[in-house]
């Protein structure tokens, strides 16, 4: 219970650093909380991170697109954005291969997929009508 009564007392948490004479603590105890004049200086800048490639996001929608609505047309733009944005990804160090990869991998994939299934759909309609036809020639 007695850790409830220390809310108030925040270098029971964070110790501030201390410089000087052993006297001297560095800081004021009882100043208000604030910029300190001997780290007023101290700055710290972070690297921006560079952008996203816009292409590779658009390849990997248009890949997944390819793979759920647009048969063929859009794993194949996803394909080809993919290995367009691949490309401009390496020669202006953006961010952004990993979705390039991932739409390369959908618009192959999924592509193969769809033409497996249009090359068995076909067959087996053709394996039906041909069928249908040597039945209704037997038949006369």
């Amino acid at each position: 219970m007695s850790s409830q009564n220390n809310w108030n007392n925040p270098d029971m948490y964070y110790q501030q650093p201390q410089s000087g004479a052993p006297g001297n603590s560095g800081y004021n105890q009882n100043a208000a909380y604030g910029a300190n004049a001997q780290y007023a200086g101290t700055t710290y800048a972070y690297q921006p991170l560079p952008p996203t490639n816009t292409l590779a996001i658009i390849a990997l929608v248009s890949s997944i697109a390819g793979v759920v609505a647009i048969p063929i047309l859009g794993g194949i733009a996803g394909i080809i954005m993919g290995h367009i944005s691949r490309k401009q990804i390496k020669q202006t160090g953006e961010r952004g291969d990993g979705m390039a990869v991932g739409a390369l991998w959908t618009g192959y994939i999924g592509t193969a997929l769809w033409v497996l299934f249009w090359v068995g759909y076909v067959g087996v309609m053709v394996l039906i009508f041909g069928v249908a036809m040597v039945g209704a020639g037997s038949a006369g």
